[in-house]
């Protein structure tokens, strides 16, 4: 099955729509629509994911790509990739994420 989820960065106007797949071998592979350069530098390397990769922050593809690519820091497409991959991975219950629609950052003044 396919997980999809979509990001909306407000503040700067971009959206980023992101799919993973799980692949035959048991890992997950990441495709990135994006209208951002620093998330399509950011996506570079991020193809084929591992199941540490969306677990050990320490050894992340995911941390390690979003530390060293020019996106700023408070961009959400790092949290938009592990989201899509935990439901494709069966850590978030497609139910729940349905369910949720989605997390959000509410800024209160």
């Amino acid at each position: 099955m396919t997980a999809k989820v979509k990001v909306n960065m407000r503040l700067c106007g971009k959206t980023h729509l992101i799919t993973v797949d799980s692949t035959d071998e048991g890992n997950y592979r990441v495709n990135i629509e994006t209208d951002c350069a620093n998330v399509r530098e950011f996506s570079e390397g991020l193809n084929d994911l591992s199941m540490s990769d969306l677990t050990d922050k320490l050894s992340s593809k995911v941390v390690s790509r979003y530390q060293n690519c020019r996106m700023s820091a408070n961009c959400l497409a790092p949290a938009g990739v592990l989201s899509a991959a935990w439901v494709e991975a069966g850590m978030i219950a497609r139910s729940n994420a349905k369910r949720n629609k989605c997390n959000d950052v509410e800024f209160l003044e």
